[in-house]
């Protein structure tokens, strides 16, 4: 057991799947400080709607944004879109450090074809993200706005550590499950803490946050 465990750390810290594995630490370690409220998530947005952008030329929306465009990784928050290129690339660079690995176990062709694998790997998981969130992304386009201006007015209670100019969540009860809302301080209102009452008061469509103001106990 303690062999087979030392031999799976070594494969995992190998390049080029070190790589991977470093990126699945820190979306662990992101959704872990997320849960404790500590961030907030945000979606990759290109254009009005996430799509309207020129696909078809890199050029017209800077190589990187276009390349995420290409592969369709854009309208869900960004951090799901890293855990999947993460978990993807992790396992398919385990299956090559597994398999085909210790034919290139020294020199040159070491990192020659590690470089490939890491390049190939990489491109997959890309395509494959794409390919999982598309439905996500077309039932989230589907969500009328209207729902989002209604609910301006209404009570929420402050879910992460603090709300400030740069994140903020908060928990709002509409008789489901809950809906997790990304707010803003009204007025420079730097208070707010977890666990307060926070009224919405008013929503911001482009960034698709909701400035709030504390409410005040009677």
């Amino acid at each position: 057991m303690q062999e087979s465990f030392l031999i799976f750390i070594t494969k995992i810290s190998l390049y080029p799947t070190f790589v991977f594995t470093g990126l699945v630490m820190f979306v662990t370690l992101y959704w872990v400080v997320s849960l404790l409220g500590m961030t907030d998530m945000d979606s990759v947005e290109f254009g009005e709607s996430g799509g309207d952008a020129d696909v078809s030329n890199l050029s017209s929306t800077g190589f990187f944004t276009g390349l995420m465009l290409k592969f369709g990784l854009y309208g869900v928050p960004l951090i799901i879109i890293l855990t999947l290129i993460s978990l993807i690339g992790w396992v398919l660079s385990y299956l090559y450090t597994s398999f085909l690995h210790h034919y290139f176990d020294s020199g040159v062709l070491y990192y020659v074809f590690g470089t490939g694998a890491l390049i190939f790997v990489l491109v997959v998981s890309m395509w494959l993200t794409g390919i999982i969130i598309s439905p996500i992304r077309k039932n989230i386009a589907k969500i009328p706005k209207r729902n989002a201006v209604s609910n301006v007015g209404k009570t929420a209670i402050v879910r992460t550590l603090s709300v400030i100019d740069k994140h903020g969540e908060a928990e709002l009860n509409d008789g489901g499950a809950g809906l997790i809302l990304k707010i803003r301080p009204d007025m420079n209102e730097n208070s707010l803490k977890q666990g307060d009452k926070v009224v919405l008061v008013e929503y911001l469509n482009e960034a698709n946050v909701y400035l709030v103001a504390p409410v005040k106990d009677k």
